[in-house]
């Protein structure tokens, strides 16, 4: 039964019964002649009906007190279930929608926090930055990557201008402009730091399409600047190094096309020139392939025979060229190799194109004194030495000797035949094997190149 129609009906049987105590009172009354019983009958005809009528209004009261309470825990996020008697009035039927209204919020709530706790470890886990500004500018999010671009790791204040995180004004004026709709997004390249960073800014946009704010993710691009520079540099290294010698040729050819084949002497001495230029234009096409090999393979220590070599026996194969450039250059070689060495996790044609560049260099840039191998064998690598008294090399130059193309005096090496891709090639060839490389200089010392090569645990 509806609530109105019950409190109705309790008004009529109470007014009823009132009626009906007044009435066996006035009879009474007229009966005996006696006015006492008059009134108490009287009191009994308002609080008996009052009586009954406070118990079902507390009743109702109390029910409505908890529908309140219960409302006030789902504001507060408790989603208890709310019990009370079962009824099929209006607020029996008010308590089960607030029970089904409880459990729905409930669940968007909880669909809510996952979306967030989801949201907050893809942007914590993302290598880009992203920053998230309001429609007034306003810092309203900032994840890990971008803090530690910007370096404001740990700083737990209150909401930033776009300014104070960035410092950078050309950043907020295009902020700016994207929240106002002037443009529909941008670009911003900059430097912070030792880093370049590209700057990719978006606007976000509500479901009727106005402007609620902007986000900005930032990719660290100083690697691919760097790659990009050093292809940069490699095209413009090959190309000179490339055009001196053709031009050169191209120079003499001419020369003997010119008439200067009919002078046995001249044709003779430019075709030797002709020839030393182009054997160095195959030495370096030769390095070139062996570097884009070792540069463009996956390379990863492997056990296998054709991968395991010997010292001892790569420098057989590579001693008479070394002897005979050194006793050319009055240069004494000391190889100091024990019989009993381990074997080495490397081809033997790549030990011996690394011995024999290593150890040529030592002699090529020594003019008097010695040049040294020695061999130090430790539990899983094995530490070659390479040693000479030569000129030596600038400290300041010392990181670039291993880049392509980089030499330490260009006109001497040009002079000496080398391509400058040699110690390059040194390098991926050992790191393609788990090895490693190192060097140390003195001026007027003389140079030591250490290798560090894995061992094979046969």
């Amino acid at each position: 039964m509806s609530i109105k129609w019950r409190i109705t009906g309790l008004f009529l049987v109470m007014t009823g019964l009132s009626l009906l105590i007044f009435w066996v009172g006035e009879s009474v009354s007229i009966a005996s002649n006696m006015l006492r019983f008059n009134l108490g009958f009287t009191l009994l005809a308002v609080f008996l009906p009052a009586s009954v009528v406070y118990f079902s209004t507390s009743q109702l009261s109390g029910r409505m007190e908890k529908l309140y309470f219960a409302t006030q825990r789902i504001a507060r996020g408790d989603f208890e279930h709310i019990h009370l008697s079962d009824s099929t009035d209006e607020l029996g039927q008010f308590t089960t929608e607030l029970n089904n209204l409880s459990r729905h919020v409930e669940i968007i709530v909880q669909n809510g926090t996952q979306e967030a706790y989801k949201m907050e470890t893809i942007l914590a886990g993302m290598q880009e930055g992203v920053v998230a500004v309001d429609h007034v500018g306003q810092v309203v999010l900032v994840n890990a990557a971008a803090e530690n671009i910007f370096e404001r790791q740990g700083e737990k204040g209150e909401l930033i201008s776009l300014l104070e995180l960035t410092y950078d004004s050309e950043l907020e004026y295009l902020i700016r402009k994207v929240l106002s709709g002037q443009q529909l997004s941008a670009t911003r390249e900059n430097l912070i730091g030792q880093r370049t960073v590209e700057m990719q800014i978006n606007p976000i946009l509500s479901g009727q399409g106005q402007i609620n704010g902007a986000v900005i993710v930032i990719h660290d691009v100083t690697e691919l600047r760097r790659l990009e520079q050093m292809r940069t540099d490699f095209v413009a290294n090959v190309s000179h190094e490339l055009r001196t010698p053709l031009t050169s040729i191209k120079g003499f050819v001419e020369t003997l096309l010119d008439g200067a084949a009919e002078d046995p002497t001249l044709r003779d001495r430019f075709l030797k020139i002709i020839q030393a230029e182009t054997l160095r234009l195959q030495r370096l096409i030769e390095d070139l392939l062996t570097l884009a090999h070792f540069e463009g393979r996956d390379n990863h220590p492997t056990m296998s025979a054709d991968k395991v070599s010997y010292v001892q026996k790569a420098y057989e194969t590579i001693k008479p060229v070394i002897q005979s450039f050194a006793q050319t250059k009055g240069i004494i070689v000391e190889v100091d190799l024990p019989e009993t060495l381990p074997p080495l996790l490397i081809g033997e044609n790549l030990l011996s194109q690394l011995l024999l560049n290593l150890l040529e260099n030592a002699v090529k840039y020594t003019t008097e004194g010695r040049v040294w191998l020695k061999v130090q064998v430790r539990q899983e690598t094995m530490h070659l030495e390479f040693g000479d008294t030569g000129c030596g090399i600038p400290q300041e130059m010392l990181p670039r000797i291993f880049e392509r193309f980089y030499r330490v005096d260009k006109a001497r090496s040009r002079e000496q035949g080398g391509t400058g891709l040699g110690l390059s090639i040194v390098k991926h060839m050992l790191e393609g094997v788990g090895g490693k490389i190192s060097v140390t200089s003195q001026i007027g010392v003389g140079t030591i190149f250490v290798c560090d090569l894995p061992r094979a645990l046969l």
